[in-house]
């Protein structure tokens, strides 16, 4: 399998802690916490390195190979039924993320284009990405993520004469609401437990991609502390899309105002390499599950397969948010279940002893 360098492995890791994070959690979130829900995302940030760590403790049995293979030698059978099913969980990822990306972008930008075109762009542009590789893929990260990154870093300088700090007030009021808004952006955060059933061990180090963890964290909090100091803890859980709203607030000068188009511009690329990524693991999923299925050839199929899930999982826009509260359920069995199971079964071998 192709491998990547610790930049780009950092860059992917911020591409799923960032691109769909900054956007659905926020409304339940500040629901659950009012104006602590800020501290959910660097709560969660945190609580995703315990799972990343078992996987680490158990891809470090296996430094040359990835998870996948690691698998595939030791357990056949039980390998193959933690595939099938990580499988199924990021198939319903990959549907999320095109209905949400299409309902977006036929809301505020292309109201007039049919929802099956912009979905039908997505997904062939996603078919390309597999096609083209991971390190294309990856590559492309490097280029596209730390632009949107910048100017999310330049959020606080703009907002700064709109911002009002006693929407932050009274801190810590509602403790048991910081736990369930961690427990909502958890739900997007634990997607990273795809990248060490992907990458081998000498790609994927917890040590090495810490930096892009602490950066993900850093750009989703400061999105919802934006939202938060702007609009405050009622006004914010109104909108359908809190972070767009904010950033249309945004204005330099008067004939600046319009600062919503390049900074969506520079997101929307970042949501079509994790939809990229993610159609990459299911293929790499299918060739393993079907030995004869090529990885490459497989990405038209599932993605049109994907493609025509997207309407009969989510009818409307509006499940796309109330999946956001069942989502952590789902990730969170995944995430600290299976990484135990795979501790306990991969365990090393203990080697023959010497012929006296």
């Amino acid at each position: 399998m192709q491998q990547i360098s610790k930049l780009q492995a950092n860059m992917i890791a911020v591409l799923f802690m960032v691109s769909i994070a900054i956007k659905h959690p926020p409304v339940p979130m500040i629901l659950a916490a009012r104006q602590d829900a800020w501290m959910g995302y660097i709560v969660a940030g945190i609580a995703v390195l315990l799972p990343l760590w078992l996987m680490d403790a158990v891809q470090r049995r296996f430094p040359a190979v990835p998870l996948i293979e690691a698998m595939l030698s030791r357990r056949p059978w039980i390998g193959r039924g933690v595939l099938l099913l990580y499988g199924f969980v990021f198939f319903f990822t990959i549907a999320h993320d095109i209905r949400f990306l299409v309902s977006l972008v036929n809301i505020y930008l292309l109201p007039s284009t049919p929802m099956v075109v912009l979905a039908s762009t997505a997904v062939f542009t996603a078919v390309w990405f597999v096609k083209s590789g991971i390190v294309v893929i990856a590559r492309a990260s490097i280029v596209l993520c730390p632009l949107f990154v910048i100017l999310v870093f330049l959020l606080p300088a703009l907002l700064t004469g709109q911002a009002r700090l006693e929407f932050l007030s009274p801190v810590l009021e509602r403790p048991l609401g910081v736990a369930e808004a961690s427990f909502y952006a958890f739900g997007h955060f634990a997607e990273l437990m795809l990248m060490p059933l992907l990458f081998a061990q000498r790609t994927f180090r917890l040590a090495d991609i810490f930096p892009g963890i602490a950066v993900g964290i850093a750009v989703t909090t400061i999105m919802i502390l934006g939202e938060l100091v702007l609009f405050g803890p009622d006004l914010s859980t109104m909108f359908w899309d809190p972070p767009y709203e904010l950033i249309r607030q945004l204005r330099l000068t008067d004939f600046l105002d319009r600062l919503d188009m390049p900074i969506a511009a520079a997101w929307i690329p970042t949501v079509l390499l994790k939809i990229g990524i993610t159609l990459y693991f299911l293929c790499q999923v299918a060739s393993v599950l079907v030995p004869t299925v090529n990885a490459k050839s497989a990405a038209a199929p599932i993605g049109i397969f994907a493609l025509v899930c997207v309407v009969w999982f989510f009818d409307s826009a509006v499940q796309l948010g109330e999946s956001t509260e069942s989502r952590p359920f789902l990730f969170g069995t995944f995430a600290f279940v299976v990484p135990l199971v795979l501790f306990a079964l991969l365990w090393p071998k203990r080697s023959a002893r010497a012929a006296p």
